[in-house]
């Protein structure tokens, strides 16, 4: 069992439209310990796919020919849609220390409203990925 183990997330599925797929499937499956659960094209949508899963969670990893830019930034919490994908973890400092040497970047760990201390990084497209630990 590694630090970095994820122990739960509130999400079955999450979709993540990128223009850097083989970057993505190489972070969550090299970097945060997901499997390819699936890859295919879709020639009708120009558009190439990998589904990495982790334990119950999927995420779909999209590439499209012809992707739009999101005008708003993917960590403000006021923009609607999901902002941030959230995973539990046992140990949140052994967590940002065991993928600190994989190369990510962390912000400062903090204690939340609901009283766990979380940090944040991102993924290759940007998304936030907050580590928490209860």
């Amino acid at each position: 069992k590694t630090a970095y183990e994820i122990k739960e997330c509130d999400w079955s599925s999450d979709v993540c439209s990128s223009d850097l797929l083989e970057e993505s499937v190489k972070f969550y499956t090299q970097v945060l310990g997901f499997e390819i659960a699936k890859k295919f094209a879709r020639e009708d949508m120009g558009a190439y796919a990998t589904f990495v899963k982790l334990n119950d969670f999927q995420i779909e990893l999209w590439q499209f020919q012809d992707i739009e830019e999101n005008s708003k930034p993917l960590n403000d919490i006021k923009v609607r849609g999901i902002r941030h994908i959230a995973f539990e973890v046992d140990s949140l400092n052994e967590t940002i220390s065991k993928l600190k040497e994989k190369g990510l970047e962390f912000s400062e760990p903090k204690l939340g409203a609901s009283g766990h201390n979380y940090s944040f990084t991102n993924d290759p497209n940007g998304v936030a990925l907050e580590f928490y630990e209860k």
